[in-house]
């Protein structure tokens, strides 16, 4: 069964005429408001379908061919308003109909405006090639075109190109654009366990092992495995940053208080803090990407449909920041998880997650609690600490590994309690997994 996905690529626009792109921004909001407080007024006309709606709309606002010819006005014509141009007025309508749709039943005195992103449709951007794209403006007098080349992540060839929504921010503009992708398998998770005989199930220790990808069968056994190493790497990439930090806090705090505001900004510290902490965050999502990748690679060439993961975001709050603390991957393990999920989507590869309740405290063999050691060292309790393992029964091993076993054989087992299940209870059965 084939369908597709929709993933949003961010193109960061080069600085120039950002007074255009604002004033566009700004025109775009005043057309929203406009037929916006027309629809609160006018509530019944939601009772038509959006394509309807916008034909309305239109011939009472600008009027039709016959009306001009007799001389008459629309009713809903629009004051100190430039002339605007046809894909950029149905925008703005298509966005006021939804904002109307989403508070039916409301007033236009509920709000004093609006503060929407404007959408180019295909009339209003042209020669979109691999790096610039020619963007229709109002520069507070008329409608021009202007050449935007522009950075990042190369959009596929084979995908389709969709509207984009452009994005004006204190530190530059960008365009946001959606690109839809053909996938070539939706199968479900039960349907494909129905069907397939392999899983991958992943792990994320916090070690120089970013994760660990363990492949069973129906039956819970151990097929293969493969450990993706770099934490070492990473973690040497991010203190040579965070001693540089750590050097201008103490720079700051045995002088800044002696000196004036202006003489501390002059060091341009602030600035300098603020590339390092951007510095820290393209480290870390350099390597969530990496290893997502790695993951969906292995998976791959193991032709696995199923990807097992904790769901870590069931049990564990996330700051944006937690992860320049020294004791961090466990919350860039997240990230990677997070990747995953559209990822492996356009590979055909469907993501599921278990909670993550004593996967990485029992043994995988026998659910016995175990203690975790490094080589040379007295092993503990504390099944945070140590790459080891053994448990009272005798088995033993790489804790990382034992941990990828644990989150497979969970989700084999709540699979086969769900086909148990019937009806509409199999169905949220199958959602809890």
């Amino acid at each position: 069964m084939e369908g597709s996905i929709t993933i949003t690529y961010q193109l960061r626009l080069y600085h120039r005429h950002q007074d255009w792109l604002m004033q566009t921004r700004q025109l775009y909001n005043r057309v929203v408001w406009h037929y916006y407080q027309i629809l609160m007024k006018e509530s019944n006309l939601l009772e038509n379908s959006n394509f309807l709606l916008l034909r309305i709309l239109e011939e009472k606002s600008i009027g039709t061919k016959e009306m001009r010819k007799k001389g008459e006005e629309p009713l809903w014509k629009w004051e100190d308003l430039p002339k605007i141009p046809m894909y950029f007025r149905r925008a703005a309508i298509n966005t006021a109909i939804g904002m109307a749709r989403s508070l039916a039943g409301g007033s236009a005195s509920q709000a004093k405006g609006v503060d929407c992103s404007p959408v180019f449709y295909k009339g209003m951007y042209r020669e979109f090639g691999e790096d610039s794209i020619q963007l229709k403006l109002y520069n507070g007098k008329k409608w021009v075109w202007v050449t935007y080349p522009y950075t990042g992540r190369s959009i596929p060839k084979e995908g389709k190109r969709l509207s984009p929504t452009l994005k004006v921010e204190k530190g530059g503009a960008y365009l946001h654009v959606p690109v839809e992708l053909a996938v070539g398998d939706m199968r479900t998770v039960r349907e494909r366990m129905e069907q397939e005989s392999l899983i991958c199930a992943v792990a994320v220790p916090d070690s120089d092992c970013l994760a660990v990808c363990a492949l069973m069968n129906r039956d819970g056994l151990l097929m293969d495995f493969r450990f993706i190493r770099g934490g070492r790497a990473r973690e040497a990439q991010r203190r040579k940053i965070l001693k540089r930090l750590e050097k201008s806090k103490k720079s700051r705090n045995g002088f800044g208080k002696s000196r004036s505001l202006e003489q501390n900004r002059g060091e341009g510290k602030g600035r300098e803090n603020a590339l390092l902490y951007q510095r820290l965050e393209q480290i870390n999502q350099y390597y969530a990407h990496k290893i997502s990748r790695e993951i969906l690679n292995y998976c791959k060439e193991k032709r696995v449909k199923v990807l097992v993961v904790p769901n870590y975001e069931y049990t564990i709050s996330f700051t944006k920041y937690a992860y320049l603390s020294t004791n961090s991957f466990r919350w860039q393990g997240r990230v990677i998880l997070r990747n995953l999920k559209y990822k492996a989507f356009r590979e055909g590869i469907v993501v599921t997650a278990i909670r993550p309740y004593h996967i990485s405290d029992r043994c995988s063999e026998c659910g016995e609690q175990i203690q975790r050691y490094n080589e040379g060292h007295k092993a503990s309790r504390n099944y945070y600490g140590g790459q080891l393992f053994f448990c009272p029964n005798g088995h033993r091993g790489n804790a990382a590994l034992n941990t990828a076993k644990n989150i497979g054989r969970y989700f084999l087992r709540q699979f086969q309690e769900n086909r148990l299940c019937s009806g509409e209870r199999e169905e949220s059965c199958l959602n809890e997994i």
